[in-house]
């Protein structure tokens, strides 16, 4: 079989959720520009579904929408742009805000 290189290569461990379920507030959270927010890419949803390697990494709200944020990341030297749904972030602590 040829091997796959696909977005999902090797991503079973951090693409997987455990089966408890902690309700959906998350989702009520309102963003505003500036916000930084950790993202947690939430495997139930796959339409605009962030790239495993922005897995846990910190970024801030550039842009709202309607239905989408755009975050800005940096890796490395480098700033990336995502644009991804409201379900695959998560805001920061307020303890840990605060110290940055």
């Amino acid at each position: 079989m040829p091997k796959s290189h696909g977005p999902k290569r090797k991503s079973r461990s951090i693409l997987t959720k455990s089966k408890v379920s902690h309700g959906i507030s998350y989702l009520l959270i309102n963003y505003k520009v500036g916000d930084k927010v950790v993202i947690d890419v939430d495997p139930r949803e796959h339409n605009t579904m962030p790239h495993r390697r922005f897995q846990g990494k910190i970024g801030v709200i550039a842009e709202v929408g309607k239905r989408i944020l755009k975050i800005i990341v940096y890796t490395g030297s480098k700033q990336k742009t995502l644009q991804t749904r409201p379900n695959h972030v998560k805001p920061i602590p307020i303890s840990e805000n605060i110290s940055q």
